[in-house]
């Protein structure tokens, strides 16, 4: 089951990207392109593409192409021509073969919501330079103190809000932790700061159109998206701007202070890396954890492992005593991924390999660590993920919940 969110998003962006093979040649058509349907005029297939299903699944789309067509095959998505790769061979090929075969390339319409200095749209020096910048970020906090304490503070703060309750909308508070957490390391902005709420409600009406008809009308989901990714740049480019202006870019010792004052990027290639960041730390870890949380009620001896893993770091700390790095890499169930890395692609592969990946796991794995240790929960029948093709639940993932009578001696959440 894990497979297939990874597996879609994969197929989905291989897509995306290979659509100049087909615009290239758009009119003389080589006799040896994949069979496939360019669908209805302007609008191609996207709408059929973009029609929710299980996440378990490829869904009708994907699944009628295939056995008509193969698993690769011609289409006209997202108002391009487009050839689409559900061949996991193929996938690997491409992904470990960018500058070389392939060079990744994304309709017009996308660049309109990601910006055209985005890491997932520029190619070549400009990809490596800011992915490098990205990575050094990555490397630097991963181990920190400072930044590990900041996890699991918010964490503990996030897991005290729910004492009282007896259902939580999962993927809305996990949203909310993760944003709010690139936003205090990146921006130095804390969560309970209007700016900190302005953000996430940006970014929730960002990501609703980032994956959507390409139809800017006033209303649509895509026109949205648009506004709200230019808002965020307002946002960010308002605060490099104050800093800039009354010199602190010394004193806040965050992200962008490091950009600001030890890289040469201009202003536009500052507020694309830092928006890259936010949405990589933000949608990608909410998604990853809402579904390792789902799948743990549903598979409850992969969670005893987990608890039992978990207890072990716990019984030789004081009562209260932070984790640290050393108790992360003793974490070896949770964040083994070696039985799947040959079959999935979470965090992409070759140049596209995520710089995140290594935090996200930190992240996920510092939240299980209290999750599973101060709470019991179980999910409901008729909520599980969908794709839209980008994964989101029926019912926001609605968990019952209930604190573990012994929370207090073991979590150290307790007030």
């Amino acid at each position: 089951m894990f497979d297939s969110f990874p597996f879609l998003l994969s197929a989905f962006f291989i897509g995306l990207g290979l659509h100049l093979l087909l615009k290239v040649f758009a009119k003389h058509e080589p006799a040896n392109l994949p069979h496939g349907s360019m669908g209805l005029p302007l609008l191609g297939e996207t709408l059929g593409f973009l029609k929710p299903h299980r996440s378990n699944s490829m869904g009708s789309f994907l699944q009628e192409h295939c056995s008509r067509y193969g698993r690769v095959f011609k289409s006209h998505l997202f108002g391009s021509p487009t050839i689409v790769s559900c061949d996991h061979e193929l996938n690997m090929l491409i992904l470990q073969t960018e500058e070389k075969l392939f060079q990744v390339s994304y309709p017009k319409a996308m660049h309109g919501i990601l910006g055209k200095l985005s890491m997932i749209i520029v190619s070549g020096d400009i990809h490596k330079k800011l992915r490098n910048i990205g990575a050094s970020f990555i490397t630097a906090s991963k181990s920190n103190p400072e930044f590990l304490n900041c996890v699991e503070n918010m964490t503990i703060s996030t897991m005290k809000s729910w004492k009282n309750c007896e259902q939580i909308g999962f993927c809305k508070e996990v949203r909310k932790f993760t944003l709010n957490l690139m936003v205090k390391h990146l921006l130095s902005i804390e969560p309970e700061e209007p700016l900190a709420l302005k953000i996430l409600q940006d970014f929730l009406t960002y990501m609703k159109g980032f994956v959507s008809l390409p139809v800017y009308f006033p209303g649509t989901a895509y026109a949205s998206a648009v506004k709200a990714r230019a808002r965020l740049s307002a946002t960010v480019r308002g605060i490099v701007k104050e800093r800039e202006k009354e010199q602190l870019r010394l004193e806040k010792g965050d992200f962008l202070d490091e950009i600001l004052t030890r890289e040469t990027l201009s202003d536009e290639e500052t507020v694309s890396i830092v928006l890259d960041l936010l949405l990589a730390g933000y949608e990608t870890t909410a998604t990853l954890m809402a579904l390792t949380v789902y799948f743990l009620a549903i598979f409850p001896d992969v969670l005893q492992h987990l608890k039992r893993e978990h207890e072990a770091i716990r019984e030789n700390k004081k009562n209260g005593e932070p984790l640290n790095w050393e108790d992360y890499q003793k974490m070896e169930f949770t964040y083994n991924d070696k039985g799947t890395t040959k079959k999935v692609m979470p965090f992409g592969g070759g140049p596209r390999l995520c710089p995140g990946a290594d935090l996200a796991k930190l992240e996920i794995a510092f939240f299980l660590h209290h999750l599973v240790l101060n709470y019991r929960w179980k999910t409901m029948a008729d909520d599980f993920p969908l794709a839209y093709p980008y994964v989101e639940f029926k019912r926001g993932l609605l968990l019952e919940i209930e604190p573990i009578p012994d929370m207090a001696r073991i979590g150290s959440i307790d007030t």
